[in-house]
């Protein structure tokens, strides 16, 4: 299957936006490049602002797929996407790429990339957790059920690949806290109001326990007003 090729809503033309970077990168295709010729050294790129996405195979996005680094109208396949370095904790890192993404349905494919490619590299559950958000972001711009099914499956790797991760958040003048993604991804499936998002799994909330429990885990919801006593466990573990 890693050489499938799975169309989702294929565009006929691209709409694309100018992504300025503080990091070096290389031209590359999928829309005009800013200069002569593939391998110029630029400090832009183009990232597309619809929402209409073609997966480079039926993997792409989900665990420790590669597929992604080789198609073409992925913006960030030649871009470099640094994880944190504890021993330059200055770094830019990949966040950067991703603070400079446009907000909104216009950004949501170009954070699906940035995401896919990031995991790619360094499969993670920050990286696959992320990449999710995108596919579900997306998923609320244009109501595809393929794009619907593989945000799903990326959620689920969360679970099957990645259990345990953690991510960090920044608040409160800078301080850093880190979030358990086993709660995070089923607050995400579960409770509307955790994304914003339309949800990928429709009808009662109990359907998404019902699903996550099908996927082999159970979830203990949250609650309010923090929504940060949720609970994730292997079913039968």
């Amino acid at each position: 299957m890693k050489n499938e090729s799975r169309q989702i809503n294929r565009p006929t033309a691209k709409r694309c936006t100018l992504l300025a970077l503080a990091l070096s990168v290389l031209a590359i295709g999928g829309c005009e490049s800013p200069g002569e010729g593939d391998g110029e050294i630029i400090n832009a790129i183009f990232l597309p602002t619809d929402t209409l996405l073609n997966l480079a195979c039926a993997d792409a996005g989900i665990g420790f797929e590669l597929c992604v680094l080789e198609d073409p109208e992925n913006p960030f396949a030649l871009v470099a996407t640094p994880e944190f370095n504890v021993n330059d904790p200055d770094a830019r890192t990949k966040f950067e790429l991703a603070n400079n993404i446009p907000a909104g349905p216009t950004g949501a494919k170009a954070r699906f990339y940035l995401w896919a490619t990031a995991l790619a590299r360094f499969p993670s559950g920050e990286n696959q957790w992320y990449t999710a958000r995108a596919l579900h972001e997306l998923f609320d711009a244009n109501s595809d059920p393929l794009i619907q099914e593989q945000a799903l499956r990326a959620y689920r790797s969360m679970f099957d690949n990645f259990w345990g991760s953690v991510t960090f958040f920044e608040c409160c003048g800078g301080v850093s806290f880190s979030v358990n993604l086993n709660e995070k991804t089923a607050d995400d499936l579960y409770r509307t109001d955790s994304t914003g998002y339309a949800r990928l799994v429709p009808g009662d909330p109990l359907n998404t326990l019902s699903l996550i429990s099908e996927w082999g885990y159970t979830y203990r919801p949250a609650t309010p007003p923090n929504f940060d006593d949720g609970l994730v466990t292997i079913n039968g573990g």
